[in-house]
């Protein structure tokens, strides 16, 4: 099913485009090339006010509430900062388009406020849904990085197979954004079919996301696209998330915040996967076919509700039922050993946190020039 997106008339003079996520759906990419835009979207009559990547900031003012997973010891939101937000939408003679995934965490009394904050008719609200199946193995990552503990199969069972109400507290989370009927649903009750619009991410065409976009705000074709990043945040080997598994058990990172700064934690994760090439024969994170199948009989659910609801769609709305297949094996067992340039990898971003990484080619023959010195030192 493709139904046409609305025409920018659907944006007010002084209105706000509110993209509300949700996680792992090519946000970082769309907000990323508004980011980089920033200087040419008065040529469009758009502001992306700021100057981070995504208005994640914004978004923990409006729901007054830290952000992540673990809240203790976060920075306590900026009251004002979503006023002044919408103030600057208000004032500004364009649109303004305000980005951060973490709006669709908000319930049916923070979404509503939100709304109505902004105006019912200066407002239109916009999701990025991607298939579940393609979701799962990203989000599982993207936890490790938060300090969790859980290996991808045994979180699998848990977000899948387990009630909720015995869930981990991050599986539960995980559905606060990915039960992707019910946000759709949350904010269509609030604005009005006519003011929500989902953009169907499909992962054989990246660069449609920027083309919705466009669609949304009037701009010309392929402006975005012009101000897409080249990103280098590949997702991590099977050996390469074991050893941040393996590391966040060890400082207990799972129970509160890590005993190493942030700076450091992140730092040392970019080393890896921007500072280091995985050879082709590495073990990459597969998805068992018990849990696409799951994933696709959820999404087939979504796509009913989102179906009833009659919201604008751009993109194939099937594309969030369909069934993946993985043609591999998949090892339930982690691995127990790590590359050893995985290790030293961590260790450098560890131990220089900030710096920028070198680039993959030249680190691992640097690396092996400097191996292989010693191997021949040794003998």
């Amino acid at each position: 099913m493709q139904n046409a997106s609305p025409s920018s008339s659907a944006l007010p003079r002084g209105g706000m485009l509110l993209h509300i996520g949700v996680h792992k759906s090519g946000t970082t990419a769309i907000q990323a090339a508004f980011e980089n835009a920033r200087p040419s979207l008065a040529d469009c009559g758009v502001s992306y006010p700021g100057e981070q990547q995504a208005h994640r900031a914004i978004a923990s003012s409006a729901l007054g509430r830290p952000l992540g997973w673990r809240t203790t010891g976060a920075n306590k939101p900026d009251v004002s900062a979503w006023n002044e937000f919408v103030q600057h939408a208000q004032a500004y003679p364009g649109i303004t388009v305000c980005s951060s995934e973490f709006f669709a965490e908000a319930d049916n009394e923070a979404a509503a406020e939100i709304v109505s904050r902004v105006g019912l008719d200066r407002i239109h609200v916009v999701l990025t849904l991607r298939n579940l199946g393609k979701i799962l193995p990203s989000a599982w990552q993207q936890m490790l990085k938060s300090g969790f503990e859980m290996d991808y199969a045994t979180w699998l069972t848990d977000i899948l197979s387990t009630p909720h109400d015995q869930m981990h507290p991050k599986s539960k989370s995980f559905w606060i954004r990915h039960s992707h009927g019910e946000v759709v649903k949350r904010w269509a009750d609030l604005v009005g079919s006519e003011r929500l619009t989902v953009v169907v991410v499909d992962d054989s065409d990246r660069t449609a996301i920027y083309g919705a976009f466009e669609q949304l705000l009037g701009m010309p074709q392929n402006f975005l696209l012009a101000f897409q990043a080249s990103s280098h945040n590949r997702s991590m080997t099977v050996p390469e998330a074991e050893l941040i598994r393996a590391l966040n058990i060890a400082v207990g990172g799972g129970k509160g915040w890590k005993p190493y700064s942030q700076q450091q934690h992140d730092s040392l994760i970019k080393a890896i996967t921007e500072g280091r090439l995985p050879p082709t024969e590495e073990a990459r994170l597969v998805t068992p076919q018990w849990a696409l199948d799951a994933a696709a009989d959820l999404g087939r659910s979504d796509v009913d509700v989102i179906e009833q609801l009659g919201v604008h769609v751009i993109g194939n709305l099937e594309k969030l039922a369909e069934r993946l297949t993985e043609p591999t094996h998949v090892s339930e067992s982690p691995p127990d050993t790590v590359p050893i340039d995985v290790a030293v990898a961590a260790t450098l971003g560890a131990m220089k946190p900030g710096m920028e990484p070198k680039p993959a080619a030249s680190f691992l023959e640097r690396f092996r020039l400097r191996l292989s010195s010693l191997m021949k030192r040794g003998s």
